[in-house]
């Protein structure tokens, strides 16, 4: 059952907790670990994928030759059969809606408690993940896929709630924004910035980019996303790989047009984009 398992025991701690505490101010972190691997959840969750009902990524035949730091290890998952893929993708799958239906005790909650006028919610998760495209399934690459992650939030008296927004924004933005909201002076000065512009009008674009980071033993990648681009360097000024995708025509990043001649200019641009959010990167002797 739910309650047995350790994200149901987290999620009655914080119910206790909201229970004892919701009159007055208070702060609550909830972590919930599903669906992160082992992918196991009460057969229930199972039951909502029926066997035979999951499909597998389709991937483009013309697909660009993926760059050599692209993804971690391709041996990791090369001996998977399609039995197999398939099976892991519906178990995450029921991973994700036994976490759903944890974070529905706690909205249940809020809602018991009469808590939506006056209480802040934030969703996120930490990381995207593939599920086969790519050749990978797991998590730790810079396509838009590993990069990319859910955020929903509730801000009381904010004028944008209910609504989506293409804006871009950064984990690091989410402090920012909840001392703005409380009233309350950093003690330091801040790398993100509050969202309340956003949160009051989504159609604001948000912040001029985003930029990730993953280590490849001593070859690091380094990318940047606009709202049109995504552009990855790996290793210095890109000497060991370059990646340039164009959302607009390719959201699943498979055709790498960075050695494209016509759109020199605009790698030029976003490398120095992407420079102004890391400090400069040293070349280290094998």
């Amino acid at each position: 059952g739910d309650e047995k398992q350790p994200d149901g025991v987290n999620v009655s701690g914080a119910l206790r907790i909201l229970e004892q505490h919701h009159d007055q101010p208070f702060f609550i972190a909830l972590g919930i670990h599903k669906p992160h691997d082992p992918f196991v959840a009460p057969k229930e969750y199972f039951d909502l994928y029926p066997k035979g009902s999951t499909k597998l990524a389709m991937e483009p035949p013309d697909r660009s030759p993926q760059v050599r730091h692209a993804i971690p290890n391709h041996r990791d998952f090369a001996g998977f059969t399609d039995r197999e893929r398939i099976e892991f993708k519906r178990a995450y799958h029921a991973c994700v809606s036994f976490a759903d239906a944890q974070i529905g005790r706690v909205l249940d909650a809020l809602d018991r408690l009469k808590l939506w006028d006056n209480t802040i919610v934030i969703l996120i998760g930490d990381h995207g993940y593939h599920l086969g495209e790519h050749e990978w399934w797991n998590k730790v690459t810079v396509y838009e896929l590993g990069t990319r992650s859910p955020m929903i939030a509730w801000v009381p008296g904010a004028k944008g709630m209910g609504k989506a927004s293409d804006a871009i924004i950064e984990f690091i933005d989410l402090y920012p924004t909840l001392a703005d909201y409380a009233g309350l002076a950093a003690p330091h000065k801040l790398s993100g910035t509050s969202l309340r512009a956003v949160f009051d009008d989504p159609s604001k674009p948000g912040k001029q980019a985003a930029w990730s980071q993953v280590n490849r033993g001593k070859a690091i990648g380094r990318s940047v996303r606009t709202a049109r681009w995504r552009y990855t360097e790996w290793g210095p000024n890109g000497r060991e790989g370059l990646e340039l995708y164009d959302h607009e025509h390719d959201t699943g990043e498979y055709h790498n047009l960075a050695e494209v001649p016509e759109l020199s200019l605009v790698r030029a641009d976003l490398s120095k984009l992407l420079a102004s959010g890391f400090p400069p990167q040293k070349l280290i002797k094998p």
